[in-house]
């Protein structure tokens, strides 16, 4: 027996509504971005806000969360409870905490990802030299814990609004390429704030730089949601990477690679990684990323066979 959710029908509408409910229920993606890229961004720039204003020096990440959790996923629960009703609501959080998925995709995140992003480091700047004390140290505090905590703090509630939302919706309508198309850029504009304070010309070049390599990783993402029907998959592919590379920006929690290179750039090569493996999906799957043909859709179904389980869009 396959694993089916069945497509959402609009919540009733009442006769007479405000015209804020009214414009959700006619645009809900726009209103998600409306709300993100001003509740959402006011957070994220506060910390600079902060500094330049009033010279008062307070660490960034919590900012960054509560971006997340106040500009992404906030508005899409919201939106979804508007737009769908409560069997919509309770359909998108199934999706987010839909753990049960074959092996191989907690192979895929846990295991490909890391390795993947650690090999491509390696052939770019070569061996790090280690000891084994530092080798072990980097994967406990470096992978392992910053997995989970940029996991839990971050990456869940940000695929939950920008995959379980936005590219959901997009995706039906346009199809799973295109809709990679159209978020990567508004998922690069989410960094934004980490350029500022840097020269002009170099901030342009990091943001068309990361809108590119953010087509195919955001269609990775939208592979592994199509095949799974699973956000908490989703999630667990774009924590990996980050605890790879990066960490999880807390002070002091650096990833396995920047515990144990001294290269800056290091930081940066989840992103790289993920789009490489996304070019890959893109080529391996013919731009359906794991999303059925609907006129063919028995030759076309994967072994998963997890219809996407995203809402119409109107």
């Amino acid at each position: 027996m396959h694993d089916t959710v069945p497509r959402l029908s609009p919540a009733p509408q009442a006769s007479r509504s405000g015209a804020v409910p009214r414009f959700v229920r006619a645009h809900p993606v726009g209103a998600f971005l409306a709300w993100f890229f001003t509740v959402g961004q006011a957070l994220a720039f506060t910390p600079l806000v902060l500094r330049g204003a009033l010279d008062v020096d307070v660490p960034g990440q919590p900012f960054v969360v509560a971006s997340t959790l106040v500009g992404l996923l906030l508005p899409a629960l919201v939106i979804t409870r508007i737009v769908d009703g409560p069997e919509g609501l309770r359909a998108l959080w199934g999706r987010a905490v839909r753990v049960r998925v074959p092996l191989r995709w907690y192979a895929l995140a846990l295991v490909g990802v890391p390795v993947a992003t650690t090999a491509l480091t390696v052939a770019l700047f070569g061996a790090p030299a280690l000891t084994a004390s530092t080798l072990l140290s980097a994967l406990g505090y470096g992978l392992v814990l910053q997995f989970f905590i940029v996991l839990l703090s971050n990456n869940w509630w940000e695929e939950l609004g920008w995959m379980g939302f936005v590219q959901a919706r997009l995706q039906d309508r346009h199809g799973p390429a295109r809709a990679a198309l159209l978020v990567a850029p508004l998922f690069a504009l989410q960094h934004v704030s980490l350029v500022v304070g840097n020269p002009l010309l170099l901030g342009v070049i990091f943001m068309v730089v990361l809108a590119l390599v953010a087509v195919p990783f955001r269609a990775l993402q939208g592979w592994v949601y199509n095949r799974t029907g699973s956000l908490f998959a989703v999630a667990l592919v774009h924590a990996a990477g980050n605890a790879a590379a990066s960490g999880s920006g807390f002070d002091g929690g650096a990833g396995l690679l920047r515990r144990i290179y001294d290269e800056p750039l290091v930081g940066s090569m989840q992103t790289l990684s993920s789009a490489v493996l996304g070019l890959l999906v893109l080529a391996a799957t013919r731009a359906r990323l794991g999303r059925p043909d609907r006129r063919r859709p028995d030759r076309d179904r994967g072994t998963d066979d997890v219809p996407t389980p995203s809402a119409a869009v109107r």
